[in-house]
């Protein structure tokens, strides 16, 4: 008889521990704060006023009413930690804003914190982990940034002291903007080192940053979420667990649909850290699919999944089979309030079995399931909440619940809680309501509410244009220099970049402001003319042609050696990218040489589309100027171009300019046809590499041998077959490609 089936998960409650109104509650850690051998809770909050909850525990799972420590910031995540090994517990929490922090409040003893010290980071950062990442004993930190598209790595001197060690961009090569939103961290290859992996809700994928030995990472290597029927599952939160018990870690997703019913994805480990085998589990029956994670909730030896839902919210249990795959035997779900955002598995009341503390980011509320014996029935069905906003799909509602903060559309009656960082563009319609510029998204939905109530229609972005010129233009502040505060003096530069950038000019004016503007600030529009020799790839207007892995029938084109190809970028929703294939070019590597009219991002990535994806190289392109990259005949290669720089991909500012005679745009979901200030146009031109054409003329000749005997015994461009020394082999190279 299958012991796992025979094993009772009984969770008794919600016992809810009411929070102030203005506190939106995100994610509760546990730990002895205070030192007296009982576990309390600290609770990171979207709140206005800038506080964290701290909730005492009394014994026995209960705690005192809550107390507010303050940061000044609104918080997503929150971990308990001693920073700086003097035996008190310290708090670290990530800042959620588009000025991202993370803030560090040293603990004093008996639950008191020292002011908070804040230390800059990228955009908007949401979750954290926090652990000792390269094995010097000392804690680090990772952040994934929810509007950077980023993760980035902090090292810890074990005196309170972080210094960013390295940012990772996630899938530059998507036709949305990835949003990353969860990070988790487990030795997922076996190698004996820590990896983290992310999940991000705008492209329905997991990526998995190998560590490569003292807390350096690779780039990310990146699997799709299996489709559903017809429908795109769309995750926000994973979690890590060897759900199958064969020795590796797998990982465990939400699944949101909007068509058919919530599922649990299970990314299965090969044993190396791939996980291209995913199988579709149960998920909640009632609302959107949001939070997860896995623990031995009946002691039988093996991880059980909890999963948490949105309007309703449900805490949904299911108790699994190791021995069996990981299969669920059985589901049973309990009423959780309205959106279980968060949820932290570990014994709260000192029983020996671990309980479940989850925040409700709608009601305000830290609940508490304890995990006692005998048996557990379902609860009553519970029923959709009404008034929400249509979705067009999974992603599109992920989105919306990542940015909740109160169901009434406002923080405290004030500022909508749609307005900012994770909203759409503002200048773009798009199926959510508000955007991302926030004095903008407020003047737009004092004039017409609806736009931060169901959807950021046309009618939107023509308010738009009419009511959001003159936002932080000039403003205190060198273009040339980072400042903590939004636009520059220089009123030209900051309306340009501005448009360009909408972030540059809500929030503060960060390095990559600074950078942008250093480069596009005064350009000079150009065309870059047509060569006849091209083959010219026309993309009629927003039919998005050659996106290789984005879509399931996106196409691609077959590169080869010798030709030149001219296309068009357009980034208007859904942003453009042109995947060129590397496994027919018909020689063995090639030049890239790019002429381009806009910013152009060149990205090689290999990789089947299912995963693992993979950018091995990133190259930028200014606009208005040439480049080059060196590429190999590769047969799961990839060269992707599309708008964008190191820092991040450009959506807006591209509309397309090839209409379809048949069927000009604009139609009901295409945008207005609006000139942007930079040019469509790019050229790739593909060239074969010339073995031993070391001065890159085109010919092995004297020139070449010249520079070989110079540098003969050392390393270098001579180095023609790359074993570090130039030597007779490579003079036979050289010899046998003369000419």
């Amino acid at each position: 008889m299958n012991t796992a089936a025979m094993a009772a998960i009984t969770l008794i409650g919600p016992t809810n521990l009411p929070l102030a109104p203005l506190l939106y509650p995100t994610h509760a850690a546990v730990g002895d704060v205070d030192g007296n051998g009982v576990m309390d809770v600290v609770v990171s909050c979207r709140d206005v006023t800038g506080r964290l909850a701290f909730l005492r525990g009394i014994g026995g799972g209960i705690f005192a009413p809550p107390e507010l420590v303050t940061v000044g910031e609104q918080t997503d995540w929150v971990e308990i930690r001693d920073l700086d090994g003097d035996g008190k517990q310290d708090l670290l929490a990530s800042i959620r804003s588009g000025y991202g922090r993370m803030a560090m409040l040293k603990g004093l003893g008996a639950g008191q914190f020292a002011a908070p010290v804040m230390i800059l980071a990228q955009r908007n950062p949401a979750g954290m982990i926090v652990r000792d990442l390269d094995g010097d004993g000392k804690v680090d930190a990772a952040l994934v940034n929810y509007n950077s598209a980023s993760v980035e790595i902090w090292k810890g001197d074990g005196a309170m002291h972080f210094a960013q060690s390295q940012v990772i961009m996630t899938q530059q090569w998507t036709t949305g903007i990835p949003y990353p939103f969860s990070i988790i961290t487990a030795d997922f290859d076996g190698d004996g080192d820590i990896d983290l992996a992310t999940a991000s809700i705008g492209g329905s994928c997991i990526s998995i940053l190998r560590n490569l030995g003292s807390g350096f990472f690779a780039e990310g290597q990146t699997w799709w979420a299996p489709p559903v029927g017809k429908e795109t599952v769309s995750i926000a939160n994973i979690a890590a667990s060897d759900i199958d018990q064969d020795g590796d870690i797998d990982i465990i997703s939400n699944g949101l649909l909007l068509l058919d019913a919530n599922v649990t994805v299970v990314w299965v480990n090969d044993g190396a850290g791939n996980f291209s085998q995913k199988i579709i589990r149960p998920g909640g029956p009632d609302g959107y699919a949001w939070t997860v994670n896995a623990a031995d909730m009946d002691n039988d030896g093996d991880d059980d999944v909890l999963m948490g839902s949105a309007l309703p919210g449900k805490l949904t249990i299911a108790e699994v089979a190791g021995n069996e795959g990981g299969s669920f035997v059985h589901v049973a779900s309990k009423l959780g309030g309205s959106f279980l955002r968060d949820m932290t598995l570990v014994d709260i009341d000192n029983d020996g079995d671990r309980d479940v503390v989850a925040v409700d980011i709608a009601a305000h509320n830290v609940m508490i399931y304890r995990n006692v014996a005998g048996g557990v029935a379902d609860d009553p069905p519970g029923q959709p909440s009404g008034g929400l906003p249509h979705f067009k799909n999974g992603s599109a509602a992920s989105q919306w619940l990542a940015q909740w903060e109160n169901d009434q559309g406002s923080i405290a009656g004030e500022i909508p809680a749609v307005c900012g960082p994770g909203a759409g563009l503002c200048e773009e319609p798009h199926d959510t309501p508000g955007c991302i510029r926030t004095l903008c998204c407020e003047a737009v939905c004092k004039f017409n509410p609806l736009c931060c109530e169901f959807e950021w229609d046309q009618a939107c972005v023509d308010a738009e244009n009419d009511l959001c010129d003159d936002f932080n233009c000039p403003s205190a502040g060198a273009c040339d220099a980072f400042h903590a505060g939004p636009g520059c003096e220089n009123e030209a530069c900051c309306g340009f970049l501005c448009d360009f950038d909408p972030f540059c000019c809500y929030s503060i004016w960060d390095e990559t402001c600074v950078r942008e503007s250093s480069v596009y600030c005064g350009a000079t529009a150009c065309s870059i003319g047509h060569n006849k020799n091209a083959i010219e790839l026309l993309e009629v207007c927003y039919q998005r042609i050659d996106e290789g892995c984005n879509r399931v029938d996106g196409g691609s084109i077959a590169a080869e050696c010798g030709r030149i190809y001219e296309s068009t970028i357009t980034t208007d929703s859904p942003r453009d990218t042109d995947w060129f294939r590397l496994d027919a070019l018909g020689c063995a590597s090639v030049v890239v040489s790019f002429e381009t009219e806009f910013p152009l991002l060149a990205l090689v990535v290999n990789g089947p589309c299912d995963g693992p994806l993979e950018v091995r190289q990133a190259f930028e392109v200014e606009p208005c100027s040439s480049g080059s990259i060196t590429v190999g005949n590769s047969p799961q290669g990839w060269l992707v171009l599309s708008a964008g720089n190191l820092d991040r991909v450009f959506r807006g500012s591209f509309p397309c300019d090839i209409a379809d005679p048949a069927d000009p745009p604009p139609g009901p979901d295409d945008p207005p046809f609006v000139p942007g200030f930079f040019g469509l146009h790019y050229r790739a031109s593909f060239s074969a590499v010339v073995i031993g054409d070391i001065n890159g003329d085109g010919h092995v000749d004297g020139n070449d041998l010249s520079a070989l005997l110079s540098g003969w015994g050392g390393s270098g461009p001579a180095d023609l077959d790359r074993n570090g020394t130039v030597d007779g082999a490579d003079l036979t190279t050289l010899f046998s490609n003369w000419g």
